[in-house]
């Protein structure tokens, strides 16, 4: 039996209903208070448990015949609101996870981390093999990840086998609107984005990184990490893609650094008001508006692996929106 930690969110629920449909059994650790209402047509074909990855006697139920664990279940935030619940999740969490696997015996454990983890610096081509070095456009998100990381290969020395992706921004259609992409989508449809970034980064589809965490959990591979990516994308192309897609005008200005203080004083004044989370920050203004370029080239000679092109997922979040 697999176990899937993080079910509730964008990736881990992809990766259940793949799972389902490759005839696994799956076992899913969620909180009383997790939504899993996009696991709703394939609820009957999961074991579901409550519990939570900070409290070490229900991971131990919850591994009980369990033979691999993909640990997806992280907090991601930019903002300071989030910066408690953040180091304690992903790492605490991470390390409650990888002990408990020992313990059990767990064969091996799949952990996506993020591109954030490894860190670069704008104009430099990313690789797997690039050095961690804490920089200016380094978020608490990223330290984080890096530090749950050094769990999972503290875990790899103590005899666990584990494979880590570090996926990039992932895209992909969801029923809950709130999710980021979702978000994006509804401004630009609606003509309240009229600012793009000039900033690049590295996406990939949803699907495509369920599919290859399911791939490499099946291969011999471990002891190795993958970072996933489809192709590294402006922000400008990627508005311009979705805009055209859905039949409107795109955003025409390009942010600088004074229009981006101005929003972010704005948003700050927009979440203080509502009470609603922060949409826009100071960590996500400074990296958009870098080049930051990652390499996919390792998971491609590993898998031979052909990712879904990038405007068939625009296409796909776009009538998910109508």
């Amino acid at each position: 039996m697999i176990l899937v930690t993080g079910a509730s969110g964008f990736l881990g629920s992809e990766l259940v209903k793949q799972l389902i449909a490759n005839g696994e059994s799956v076992r899913i650790i969620v909180r009383p208070s997790s939504d899993i209402s996009d696991l709703a047509s394939i609820k009957d074909k999961i074991e579901i448990m409550e519990g939570d990855i900070l409290d070490v006697p229900s991971l131990e139920i919850a591994m009980d015949g369990i033979e691999k664990i993909y640990h997806s279940a992280a907090v991601i935030g930019y903002d300071d609101s989030f910066y408690d619940s953040m180091y304690k999740c992903n790492i605490e969490g991470t390390a409650n996870v990888v002990n408990v696997a020992l313990t059990k015996g767990i064969k091996k454990l799949l952990h996506v981390s993020s591109i954030a983890a490894i860190g670069g610096k704008p104009n430099d081509l990313i690789t797997e093999e690039t050095k961690w070095e804490k920089n200016e456009w380094t978020t608490h998100y990223g330290i984080t990840k890096m530090l749950a990381e050094r769990e999972v290969w503290r875990a790899e020395q103590e005899g666990l086998e584990v494979v880590v992706v570090n996926p990039g921004i992932i895209l992909g259609s969801s029923s809950n609107e709130n999710k980021a992409t979702m978000r994006v989508f509804k401004r630009i449809a609606s003509g309240k984005m009229p600012f793009y970034s000039n900033g690049t980064n590295g996406f990939i589809d949803v699907r495509d990184v369920a599919k290859i965490c399911i791939q490499l959990m099946n291969s011999p591979v471990h002891s190795e990490r993958f970072i996933l990516i489809n192709q590294n994308l402006s922000f400008k192309d990627y508005f311009e893609r979705i805009a055209k897609r859905l039949n409107v005008q795109p955003p025409k200005r390009a942010l600088n650094k004074t229009l981006g203080n101005v929003f972010l004083f704005a948003d700050w004044m927009a979440s203080t008001l509502s009470r609603r989370k922060r949409s826009f920050t100071k960590e996500i203004f400074k990296v958009s508006m870098e080049h930051f370029e990652y390499s996919n080239e390792k998971i491609k000679r590993q898998l031979d692996y052909t990712f879904i092109p990038f405007d068939e997922t625009i296409d796909n979040i776009a009538q998910q929106l109508k």
